[in-house]
């Protein structure tokens, strides 16, 4: 009898504590938070959950549910390797507290997935040029970065709509750099924004 007693309090106990932790949450979601505080709080925890990840808000506006902020925001990891992975998360907070509603993965491990579709796929950010760059398999940078090491490689990529590299002009175009504090001249490579393709590569000594 004793341990049906204690068994059925411990039942209500747990639903107690349960139906507190919901109305606290309903509470919170129908109080709201300020936009910046709902911004802080979603990127603090993604960057306890990917330390050293770069993290870019996008865009912030009231949410379909009242009281939460809708919260689109660019997630990049290993950002200066050859192979970055980035993906765009949205959230509702605080409805749906630190769960992303969608999640749109553009790259990893240097699989482009928009390529899988389209060739003719536009490369809209950085982290997508720099790993466009690297599983081209261009001589150039596949020697360099074999000869350094992986983890000894830096990569950045910048967009110009206009550029003029050695007497040619270039639109709409990603120059993405290799360098490496063991090299002593750095690999530049200017792909098209559409579709990718390769369109000069050349090296600057030191």
């Amino acid at each position: 009898m004793d341990l049906l007693l204690k068994s059925v309090v411990a039942a209500i106990i747990v639903v107690a504590i349960l139906a507190v932790a919901y109305t606290v949450l309903k509470s919170i979601s129908a109080k709201g938070v300020s936009e910046s505080t709902a911004v802080s709080l979603v990127v603090n925890d993604l960057q306890r959950s990917f330390p050293g990840a770069i993290i870019n808000v996008t865009n912030v506006s009231p949410s379909t549910y009242p009281g939460s902020w809708h919260i689109v925001l660019a997630l990049t990891l290993n950002a200066t390797r050859p192979c970055p992975t980035y993906e765009v998360l949205s959230y509702d907070y605080p409805i749906y507290g630190f769960v992303s509603r969608n999640v749109n993965l553009y790259t990893q491990n240097c699989v482009i997935y928009g390529f899988l579709q389209n060739k003719s796929y536009i490369l809209a950010a950085a982290p997508v040029a720099i790993a466009r760059s690297y599983n081209m398999s261009i001589p150039s940078v596949t020697n360099f970065v074999n000869k350094y090491g992986y983890s000894n490689i830096n990569v950045t990529a910048a967009y110009y709509s206009k550029l003029n590299l050695l007497g040619k002009n270039y639109t709409n175009i990603w120059m993405v750099s290799y360098s490496s504090p063991l090299a002593n001249k750095s690999i530049n490579i200017i792909l098209s924004q559409v579709g990718g393709n390769l369109l000069f590569n050349y090296s600057v000594p030191k």
